[in-house]
């Protein structure tokens, strides 16, 4: 039996394999020129409403402190109605070795998993994205990564 996978569904799978090596090759041709980005829940502290232009250089950023950030998606829900794709995932940071410090921290502090809830919106061809939402793990984001993440470019700022 033969199943075809849609355009949206490999879609949404190539957003998930870009998270393992954040190669911005891979991420650029996913995004639509129209882009809207956003990191939800509201009541999070962080940055939001990204473009395109924006929104790869966040992903940038975060290739300078990360070797990579793997997404595992649990799973897939697609909606022809509404040119959708909801992904259910979880991730694990993986930092560069000359971001980590250990003062204060064991090697296992640098470790970060964390689950999320993406939402694409494709566009008319249904190979890009236009409008993703992600939701975070609001309480792992708040209390574990956003530090890492604040500490790693603090030791990258002092090396570099």
């Amino acid at each position: 039996m033969t199943t075809n996978t849609s355009k949206r569904l490999l879609t949404a799978q190539k957003l998930i394999s870009y998270y393992a090596s954040l190669d911005p090759t891979i991420l650029e041709p996913l995004l639509a020129p129209n882009l809207y980005h956003e990191f939800r829940p509201g009541s999070l502290d962080v940055p939001r409403g990204f473009d395109k232009p924006s929104f790869l250089g966040f992903c940038n950023s975060l290739g300078s402190i990360m070797t990579g950030f793997p997404f595992t998606a649990k799973e897939y829900i697609e909606s022809e109605a509404s040119n959708q794709v909801v992904v259910w995932a979880t991730s694990k940071a993986q930092f560069r070795e000359e971001v980590k410090d250990y003062e204060g921290m064991e090697a296992s502090d640098w470790e970060f998993e964390g689950e999320y809830v993406l939402i694409l919106t494709m566009d008319e061809s249904r190979e890009r994205i236009e409008r993703y939402v992600e939701f975070l793990d609001s309480n792992a984001t708040v209390q574990k990564l956003l530090g890492l993440m604040e500490r790693a470019q603090k030791n990258l700022a002092k090396r570099g």
